[in-house]
């Protein structure tokens, strides 16, 4: 009975922990892609638990059918020779093939991409270890791991890797798609609803691979133009003294790794920082961007997320300045 208990207690537990975290999933789709394949997965379930019905069903009835009913006659009776037993299994399996080949053209037709027409938004999205990159060439933005689009928008995206390969998954509003060092793949989405939706990179890529999250922000059109608006600002002047040494700390100790530009066309191994106090996520959407987090992130960056490209030593009062000239960035 103990063993029971302590089963029954970490079952509950377990279940209450799934239900208090997020669980992105496609069968809760939130564009024609997901909602597409949520359909064909329904179809085939469905129609393995018709054939698991049949099967156990035939089943249970030839064991009640020839059970000893102390008659000992050990041997239920043969059958030969009957047509029946060969062609409805054939007949049963060529239906059953047939539909899942409409299913699956029906599907394999809906998710093809589009023709790209100029009015589509174009992304770049480029994998790194381990956190997204989001180049929009076309509207001069670059911002990281917060994935934003205007909802009914055809969003046409290319994938690129910079290290190894990465895999670009959102479920609810399209399916995997390997990001693959030297190789430019392409997916694209078109949102059904508005709201925020997790993703996370598909294919082990190293430590820190379970911390490779990001955050696809489907907002509304007028929404989605404010957002635009505010990331093509440059980023403000430095006003105070410390917000000025800040800007001189992260222009001299960071400039190699980021930018301040937000339409920076140059390669940078880390995020572009303008407008970074505009995200609610940073370190691969694994923590939430606030004043504290980013505080202990800059005194140990390691401890947070180790083996990532940063690696500083900072004094507390260096720290306090680079902190008054990040919150600007907004």
């Amino acid at each position: 009975m103990k063993v029971c208990r302590e089963i029954a207690l970490w079952a509950g537990l377990g279940l209450i922990m799934d239900g208090c975290a997020p669980s992105p999933t496609f069968l809760s789709p939130a564009s024609l892609i997901a909602d597409n394949e949520a359909a064909l997965y329904k179809d085939i379930l469905l129609e393995s638990i018709l054939i698991l019905a049949l099967v156990v069903g035939a089943l249970l009835w030839i064991l009640v059918r020839d059970r000893d009913r102390g008659e000992n006659k050990l041997t239920p009776p043969q059958i030969y020779g009957k047509l029946a037993f060969v062609a409805v299994p054939v007949l049963l399996i060529v239906l059953l093939d047939g539909m899942d080949f409409v299913w699956m053209a029906k599907t394999m037709r809906a998710v093809a991409a589009p023709a790209a027409l100029t009015q589509d938004i174009n992304v770049h999205v480029i994998g790194h270890r381990w956190w997204w990159e989001y180049d929009y060439s076309d509207l001069g933005i670059k911002t990281a791991n917060e994935l934003h689009i205007p909802i009914g928008a055809t969003v046409q995206i290319t994938l690129d890797s910079v290290d190894v390969i990465h895999s670009f998954w959102v479920p609810q509003l399209t399916g995997k798609t390997d990001v693959i060092p030297g190789q430019t793949n392409h997916m694209w989405i078109t949102a059904s609803q508005s709201g925020v939706f997790i993703g996370q990179c598909a294919e082990f890529c190293g430590t820190e691979h379970a911390l490779m999250r990001l955050k696809a922000v489907v907002d509304s059109q007028a929404d989605f133009d404010v957002w635009v608006a505010n990331q093509q600002k440059p980023v403000p002047e430095p006003q105070t003294v410390d917000e000025k040494a800040g800007y001189q700390l992260v222009t001299s100790l960071c400039a190699s790794c980021h930018s301040l530009n937000p339409s920076e066309s140059e390669f940078k191994t880390g995020p572009n920082l303008a407008h970074l106090f505009s995200r609610s996520t940073f370190a691969g959407a694994t923590y939430d961007l606030t004043e504290e987090n980013i505080r202990r992130w800059l005194q140990d960056t390691q401890a947070m997320k180790p083996d990532n490209d940063m690696n500083l030593k900072l004094a507390p009062q260096e720290i306090d300045q680079i902190l008054a000239y990040l919150k600007l960035l907004k």
